[in-house]
């Protein structure tokens, strides 16, 4: 019993160090081919067993994203990822699975593959950004997250640094003092910004992903709960 006790006492010490609260939240994923409003969800349990998810659908499109992780000593680890996006102009379905145990990585779908794990700390697209809040809540203003390539499954390095300390931004009329942070990769054809309120344990008020074909926005529109 006191084993058991402990156990969970080091989980919650553990939850109550990065602080990422649990929230429900409108956001708009505007793109060149959609313009779409979803619910993102984010769900952190005393157990470690998390998820973020995003849910958004109209009469010509549907996407889903879902990322499953743990929260191990301020890091995430990656357990699966889930795509499903069904428009008049592409379909993906796409399924991730990481097992740190076996060090293998796999995936069926759209893009099929099967590699080993490297030696590093791996993050999908969605849960690098709970990481993403951590670090920035640690006090990190630079650092390096490596992000799974979905398309084949290799591991890339990108590097994230705090490009301006204080930017107005807005949730509807309610302003926020945000910070932007900046993600460039080593390749250099793309380029991510991300603007987090202070006042919300810097909580994502709005991402933009500019490439060579495309430029992806996600804006929050209204915070449903929080914690």
């Amino acid at each position: 019993m006191r084993f058991k006790y402990l156990v969970f006492s080091t989980l919650l010490l553990s939850l109550s160090l990065h602080a990422v609260e649990n929230y429900e939240a409108e956001y708009r994923f505007k793109s060149s081919e959609v313009n779409l409003k979803g619910i993102r969800k984010l769900n952190i349990d005393t157990e470690g067993n998390s998820s973020l998810t995003f849910k958004a659908k109209s009469a010509l499109a549907r996407l889903y994203f879902e990322t499953n992780f743990y929260i191990q000593d301020n890091s995430v680890k990656t357990e699966s990822y889930i795509i499903e996006v069904k428009p008049g102009f592409v379909n993906r379905d796409q399924e991730i699975y990481i097992d740190s145990n076996a060090k293998k990585m796999r995936s069926s779908g759209r893009d099929e593959w099967d590699v080993e794990m490297p030696e590093v700390n791996v993050l999908d697209p969605l849960n690098a950004q709970i990481q993403i809040r951590i670090n920035v809540m640690q006090g990190k203003d630079k650092f390096s997250l490596d992000l799974l390539e979905i398309e084949n499954g290799s591991v890339e390095p990108n590097l994230y640094s705090i490009t301006s300390e204080n930017k107005e931004c807005y949730i509807g009329d309610e302003l926020y003092s945000c910070i932007e942070l900046t993600r460039i990769r080593d390749n250099g054809d793309r380029k991510t910004t991300y603007l987090m309120a202070k006042e919300l344990d810097y909580m994502f008020i709005e991402i933009k992903d500019v490439g060579p074909k495309r430029t992806n926005m996600l804006t929050l529109e209204k915070i449903l709960s929080l914690g």
